[in-house]
């Protein structure tokens, strides 16, 4: 993650992940995601990777963004709120 906080640091603009699960989680245990694209789409697949596994550090967003589409997907965007 070393890399990833001197991106963050020192570089400009942003830098997206796009579903990677084993990359999202690291960055989020080591508190470097600002903002989160999440979508829910009406889909059962009765198994699969968990995003927010237990023992992330605790953290608080804000839903910034919310839109639904017509086949009842959710798409939704988290900021992450740092006091």
């Amino acid at each position: 993650m070393r890399l990833n906080a001197e991106l963050k640091a020192t570089g400009e603009g942003d830098i997206l992940v796009d579903s990677s699960a084993s990359i999202i989680k690291p960055l989020l245990s080591a508190d470097l995601l600002d903002r989160l694209y999440l979508m829910i789409c009406p889909e059962i697949a009765g198994s699969g990777q968990r995003l927010f596994d237990d023992g992330l550090p605790s953290s608080n967003w804000t839903l910034t963004h919310q839109k639904t589409g017509e086949l009842g997907e959710i798409a939704m965007v988290y900021d992450r709120a740092r006091s």
